[in-house]
């Protein structure tokens, strides 16, 4: 018998891998994406490994929006009801039909989790805040952070987020003609109301260290972003960048723990000061912020009760600024940018605003239809939450008529719904009198109108980024006549939300 040689071995062996990676990453998830074709209304995308992630990018190369092929899809066939795409060793689909999508959103907790090819890479206090966190330990801290961030303590906190917002028109528009640097400007305005709802007004000793303080969190949040999407996280996992063999990998490392070491400081500083009162029996006489609340209430509850760890809170206070900062300042930025757009929209709503005197409350917000509608059509065609996470099916499951395999990747488009002509007449006009008119299906069905989710992981912050963005357009238009400075391309793509890619300046000019 001859004994094969040592070449003949290793190219046997080279052969045999190189065979199993076609089938596993080519061969079945092709085959898997096929076994859709008998379905009506269904795209069916060949591209292997990385899905629409590549789609998205020349989108934004080519198109100025991530989510143009998509759009322009159901502007051919509204109907549309999923895309189904290869992904590593499995599909993804991709849900477009408001009924697929409402059954994704009410069971998605208990059939699904977040995508830990792409989010594995995020930092220990991301990873266990009330946005990524998932299973029981989601349901416990959805519970507990609920109680303190309901309607009462927003209705409460309005006097401060005007007073934060009049603050920010003063430093802002102090002359005739104002040019504004909107990202870093509204990024400043609605990360001062976190901090203030979180630490009250002991946040930072002065406004010079809260600047840098909010740079910093930003800038490592998107690093730690990046990070996700990076081939390096992709292709070789999140514990290749936690080596730190790169440079990038051990700054946002160093960044990291220097944050997690703050938020722990501030933590223990109001820790002993609840401690201190408890032991005195006197109580100081003033509101309480959000971490003293979550503390009390933890605090309040026995061993065998549900209640949120010091870290919990911690994990709590580093999601909250990230997602109360990024989300509703991108919001105000395309609205500026709309109004711009659309001067006439900018006339009416200044309009009904100047129609309003007195102290701003919950009512008086609510009564103003031309601005409610002002932002729900800004949301509707660039909120900053564009579809779920990346989640990945936790079992085998049946979605309406779909099967979905466990394994395989499922996401949802908002931002084609809002898009899609078979619920908005004329979906890339901004007519926020379709608001007040109620004729497009849209407007009528809650499942059709997604800007903040909907089911069991609905934003929780929901009512206030609707106040924190109402106040500040009802203080700009009564003051100013809003304009974008040219030249200026809008591209639309992902940071820590769906959002404008370029800096944008605004010109304000005084009335």
């Amino acid at each position: 018998m001859l004994i094969p040689s040592f070449t003949t071995v290793i190219l046997s062996i080279v052969v045999l891998a190189i065979v199993r990676l076609l089938v596993k990453f080519l061969i079945r998830p092709a085959l898997l994406v096929r076994s859709f074709r008998n379905y009506k209304n269904v795209l069916l995308r060949y591209t292997p490994i990385l899905a629409f992630l590549p789609e998205m990018e020349k989108n934004l190369n080519d198109h100025n929006d991530i989510h143009h092929s998509s759009i322009q899809r159901l502007r051919e066939n509204p109907d549309l009801r999923f895309s189904v795409w290869m992904y590593f060793d499995k599909a993804y689909v991709f849900f477009y039909d408001p009924e697929l999508i409402k059954e994704v959103l009410s069971k998605q907790t208990k059939m699904a989790a977040k995508d830990p090819r792409i989010f594995g890479a995020l930092n220990s206090m991301m990873r266990n805040g009330l946005v990524y966190i998932e299973g029981e330990k989601w349901k416990t801290q959805r519970k507990l952070v609920s109680q303190v961030f309901h309607f009462d303590y927003m209705n409460l906190f309005i006097p401060t987020i005007n007073q934060i917002c009049e603050e920010w028109i003063k430093e802002n528009l102090e002359k005739p003609v104002s040019n504004v640097h909107l990202h870093h400007q509204f990024k400043k305005y609605t990360s001062g109301i976190v901090w203030r709802m979180f630490f009250g007004d002991e946040g930072f000793s002065n406004k010079e260290d809260g600047d840098k303080m909010l740079h910093l969190v930003m800038k490592n949040s998107t690093e730690v972003m990046e990070a996700c999407f990076s081939p390096y996280n992709l292709f070789i996992g999140p514990k290749f960048l936690n080596l730190g063999l790169r440079a990038a990998d051990r700054q946002r490392l160093r960044e990291t723990e220097f944050l997690q070491d703050f938020v722990k400081t501030k933590l223990n500083f109001y820790k002993e000061r609840l401690e201190k009162e408890k032991a005195s029996g006197i109580s100081s006489g003033r509101p309480k912020n959000l971490i003293e609340l979550l503390l009390e209430d933890s605090s309040k509850k026995q061993d065998n009760d549900e209640k949120l760890s010091d870290f919990d809170i911690m994990a709590q206070i580093f999601t909250f600024v990230l997602a109360g900062t990024d989300t509703t300042s991108n919001l105000l930025i395309m609205a500026n940018y709309l109004l711009a757009q659309y001067p006439e929209v900018q006339d009416k709503l200044r309009e009904e605003v100047k129609s309003f005197n007195g102290e701003i409350t919950y009512e008086m917000l609510s009564k103003m239809e031309y601005l409610n509608a002002v932002i729900k059509e800004t949301l509707r065609l660039y909120g900053p939450a564009d579809g779920i996470f990346p989640r990945v099916a936790t079992e085998d499951v049946t979605i309406g008529d779909v099967p979905i395999k466990k394994g395989f990747g499922i996401s949802c488009g908002f931002r084609e719904i809002h898009s899609n002509p078979k619920y908005f007449s004329n979906p890339d006009a901004f007519r926020p009198e379709r608001w007040i008119e109620k004729q497009d299906m849209g407007v009528k069905d809650p499942f059709l109108f997604l800007p903040f989710s909907a089911g069991g992981r609905r934003c929780i912050g929901e009512q206030l980024a609707y106040i924190e963005a109402k106040i500040m357009l009802y203080h700009l238009v009564r003051k100013a006549k809003i304009e974008i400075q040219k030249p200026y391309n809008l591209r639309l793509g992902w940071g820590l939300v769906y959002e404008s890619k370029d800096p944008m300046t605004a010109i304000y000019t005084l009335i």
